[in-house]
């Protein structure tokens, strides 16, 4: 057995040893192409959503506040805080601050603007300021007479603020020169 095992390691060493490499055949024929699939229909399109309402835009607002002036009846001037802000969250230079005031009288409600003078004999005078004081920036609102005469400073019942971030561009429309009611109907404010 050991002469057939010495002549298959033989045989295989001839084998090894002879074989080399040889050249690349010819690349062979192309296949046939494939059979295109048919185009599927288009699906037909949805109907379009009902306009939504109006949003905010980011609009700050407050509610109504009634009337808290810091003196009870002063002789020219009268201040009421309105609100406190966080001044990374406002910028004075670019964002819109309103403060309206309404008066009621009977089933009759008047709103306006600040600043404001009151047709009343002692010509009360509402405005309002931002200040920085060391808590953050204060609304506040601030009451005097023209002709230096007492008054309680009770022409409105009560007040509100509306402040628009300067990056809100609903309008070309200048705010300033726009009612309570454009503004409130511009951004869906409820009242």
């Amino acid at each position: 057995m050991t002469n057939l095992v010495r002549s298959m390691m033989i045989l295989l060493s001839v084998l090894v040893f002879s074989c080399s490499d040889g050249e690349d055949g010819a690349i062979g024929p192309a296949g046939q192409d494939g059979i295109n699939g048919v185009d599927g229909q288009d699906g037909t399109n949805g109907e379009d959503g009902s306009e939504g309402a109006t949003g905010t835009a980011n609009v700050i607002y407050s509610d109504w506040m009634a009337r808290d002036f810091l003196f009870q009846f002063a002789t020219t001037e009268n201040f009421q805080g309105l609100e406190e802000f966080d001044s990374s969250e406002f910028n004075e230079n670019t964002d819109f601050v309103f403060v309206y005031g309404r008066r009621v009288t009977g089933s009759d409600t008047e709103i306006y603007q600040l600043p404001y003078v009151g047709n009343v004999p002692s010509q009360d005078y509402y405005e309002f300021g931002l200040f920085n004081t060391a808590e953050g920036l204060i609304l506040q609102l601030r009451a005097r007479t023209l002709d230096a005469s007492l008054s309680d400073f009770d022409y409105f019942n009560d007040f509100r603020y509306m402040i628009i971030p300067g990056g809100v561009a609903k309008s070309a429309k200048d705010y300033t020169s726009m009612s309570y009611k454009e503004i409130v109907t511009m951004f869906n404010i409820p009242e």
